[in-house]
């Protein structure tokens, strides 16, 4: 049975270890040529103009966006403004698909946050191998912020000194410091988990989780047990402070559980961190 199919495109749903990319293109046939052979590799998600695509990228908040630039109902340049100007798209990369001599609106699109664009008529080979790297590159951002965020020598891991080289836009960083201080606040309660963050951010699960992962390559459950994980280690440091409480007073409402994902971590219970670190 062929992939494309209409219930695909209304599902919200989509495998985690695959990217999903969405397709904006207005011309029926050139839409179908594009999709065809992008989803050789990935989960493709098609709309037919700007419009379309902005409730379909909120929807399913994808892992790159391709949009023509000239379209009806709303053009590529105003979906590319819309999407980076959203706290819940903002990070994501948009490719521009533009007319050979339409140069002054290649410098509006990249201006207006596109990543890239290429030119039609194009080959496959060149829209994917910046599709790709797109991605590859993002990818390895978020390693980079999630190895930060874990291994970070400061006793807060959001700290202004985390180097966070994505966070370009002013929304991202908004997002940064409104997620920062709701783990700073909230972190030692013991029935704070990702409802109440969700909540607290005032975004949808879904979005919420999206949007962390593709930050910094971390589920929002990893997210506030590194945080809690990085507030032990810092009392750690303090001889005066109980090892049994420790947990408790970071937010762990199980001992064991506390146990294992430090041991997990760092190859050895509390207490042995305790004492190779005085």
């Amino acid at each position: 049975m062929s992939k494309r199919n209409d219930e695909s495109n209304m599902r919200p749903d989509y495998s985690e270890d695959i990217p999903v990319i969405l397709l904006v293109e207005d011309e029926a046939d050139y839409r179908l040529l594009i999709a065809s052979d992008l989803e050789e590799d990935y989960q493709v998600v098609e709309a037919s103009n700007g419009k379309e695509g902005l409730e379909k990228a909120l929807e399913t908040i994808p892992d790159l966006v391709v949009t023509d630039l000239m379209m009806p109902v709303m053009d590529g340049i105003e979906l590319c403004r819309r999407l980076k100007a959203g706290v819940e798209t903002t990070h994501i990369p948009v490719v521009m698909l533009t007319a050979k001599t339409a140069v002054e609106s290649q410098v509006e699109g990249l201006r207006t946050g596109a990543d890239d664009y290429v030119t039609k008529p194009f080959n496959m080979l060149l829209l994917r191998a910046r599709i790709s790297n797109l991605l590859e590159t993002r990818r390895l951002l978020r390693r980079h912020v999630a190895r930060e965020f874990a291994w970070s020598t400061a006793e807060d891991p959001c700290s202004d000194t985390l180097d966070m080289p994505e966070l370009r836009s002013g929304v991202d960083r908004k997002f940064w410091d409104d997620l920062c201080r709701v783990l700073k606040k909230n972190h030692v309660e013991l029935d704070f988990n990702i409802d109440a963050l969700a909540i607290d951010l005032y975004m949808s699960q879904r979005s919420m989780q999206r949007k962390i992962k593709a930050l910094m390559d971390l589920t929002p459950v990893q997210l506030i047990a590194e945080y809690r994980l990085k507030k032990a280690e810092a009392l750690l440091m303090d001889p005066n402070v109980q090892v049994t409480d420790i947990a408790f007073k970071v937010g762990f409402g199980d001992l064991s559980h506390f146990y294992r994902l430090f041991k997990k971590k760092h190859g050895m219970n509390p207490s042995q961190y305790r004492g190779a670190n005085r």
